[in-house]
């Protein structure tokens, strides 16, 4: 690898530090879409409306196609990404008197990111994997309940709090995460990372 190529330790642990942003910063956008989608579907039901396995499962899809056709194309980017790809290094220098903030390999990685974010391939994996999410939630739900009540009709107001329950499982840690081991063995999943890390 030519010296150019390499990158610095301080551009490095920028970039690592990049990974944070989804946590502190672009989480609570991700959740506030995701009630919003889930408002405009569940508001045309009642908490006495009995749901099955097929009602739920549709219902659930729904509250996904329009959490999808929301906001830009690009939306992964801003769940995942500053918007301004030198967003840490502005933080950095914002005690210091020094504005001169060079473009640096930490700058091209964080272009590059962004690009692949902001592809098409990007988020078609991410429309397989929430929807491969939705069969794990189902698996869980049927589990819980019992797949003999469920097929018979239960009242959505008690399918929310064992869904809400569920779902809080995506917020644990990736190696316990069931739902994430799942989407990793997506051979759709695999394929994708496999060409993007054979291009790097």
């Amino acid at each position: 690898m030519e010296e150019a190529d390499l990158i610095d330790r301080e551009d490095q642990q920028q970039f690592l530090a990049s990974a944070d942003f989804l946590s502190n910063n672009g989480m609570s956008t991700l959740i506030s879409d995701m009630q919003a989608a889930s408002s405009e579907i569940l508001k045309r039901k009642q908490l006495k409306d009995l749901f099955n396995t097929t009602v739920l499962h549709e219902t659930v899809m729904q509250i996904l196609d329009i959490f999808m056709s929301m906001g830009s194309p690009h939306k992964w980017v801003g769940y995942l990404m500053p918007e301004d790809a030198r967003f840490y290094k502005l933080v950095k220098f914002s005690d210091s008197d020094s504005t001169n903030i060079s473009d640096t390999k930490f700058d091209q990685l964080m272009v590059e990111t962004r690009a692949v974010l902001s592809s098409a391939e990007f988020g078609n994996i991410m429309g397989v994997s929430l929807k491969t999410a939705v069969d794990v939630l189902m698996e869980d739900v049927k589990a819980q309940l019992g797949e003999g009540n469920l097929s018979s009709g239960m009242p959505l107001a008690k399918l929310l709090p064992v869904i809400s329950q569920i779902i809080s499982i995506l917020l644990e840690e990736p190696s316990k995460n069931r739902f994430i081991q799942v989407i990793q063995d997506i051979p759709e999943v695999e394929l994708f990372f496999t060409l993007l890390y054979a291009n790097m």
